[in-house]
């Protein structure tokens, strides 16, 4: 046992070292895209290692493992894809979606079974709210690359879209998405870039309803198991002295 949660430990610790050096990228676009979307396949490969279920599996685990490889499958193709392609955004899309949502829904129910708050409980769960915010970047870069436009204004005027580039035209480009995505899962609204079409308004509020329902649900789960730690405690100091009493 005290193996298996050393092991749960650092993956918490890699994952939300990892998410952090996805920011770190987002923040010097042009000298580390490499690292960022390095960091990005290591994230899913690291999610399907820490949350696609220990021992034997089930067929819920191996469909789970095998949505992270076609997370990972997408995001590569996304990337090599010409901009006319725009097609390519689409299993993007839809797979990192999938992958959020189970990931979210698993992470919880992990920690919820934790035996303790611990510093690594806190370690994943602030790699688990991050993780919402750099895939909500990551989809909202495959819808407007589906529907440019989307969100405006991302290019500047000395940076223009090329048929000839890559999926997102420049890395300061994705790097603003990502930001955006940012401002709406903490509900922020600077209001600096905005969402034009349905389909990125919808998505920007679905991001601002999950940011502050993650932070409920882990709040609720952390809170109650700290309190139900501070009752055992006090129950067994209790037994304690009565039987010291006797």
């Amino acid at each position: 046992m005290n193996r298996k949660l050393f092991r749960n430990d650092q993956l918490y610790s890699v994952l939300l070292s990892l998410t952090i050096l996805v920011l770190v990228g987002f923040a010097f676009p042009a000298q580390l895209r490499a690292v960022t979307y390095g960091s990005y396949s290591l994230i899913a490969i690291l999610l399907t290692r820490l949350l696609g279920g220990d021992g034997r599996l089930r067929p819920s685990d191996k469909l789970y493992r095998a949505l992270g490889v076609m997370a990972l499958l997408s995001l590569w193709g996304w990337l090599i894809t010409p901009i006319k392609l725009a097609s390519s955004g689409i299993p993007l899309t839809l797979s990192w979606s999938l992958l959020l949502g189970w990931s979210v829904l698993r992470l919880i129910k992990k920690l919820a079974h934790e035996e303790q708050v611990t510093s690594s409980v806190l370690t994943g769960a602030a790699a688990g709210y991050l993780h919402i915010g750099i895939t909500a970047g990551l989809i909202m870069g495959a819808v407007e690359t589906i529907q440019p436009g989307s969100f405006q204004p991302l290019l500047s005027d000395g940076n223009v879209q090329s048929f000839d580039m890559s999926v997102i035209s420049t890395p300061e480009t994705f790097s603003k998405i990502n930001y955006f995505a940012f401002v709406c899962l903490t509900t922020l609204g600077f209001g600096d870039i905005s969402p034009h079409l349905p389909l990125a308004r919808m998505l920007s509020v679905t991001t601002g309803i999950i940011g502050p329902l993650y932070l409920a649900v882990v709040m609720g789960v952390l809170i109650g198991r700290f309190s139900g730690e501070t009752l055992n405690r006090q129950m067994s100091n209790s037994e304690e002295q009565d039987h010291d009493h006797n």
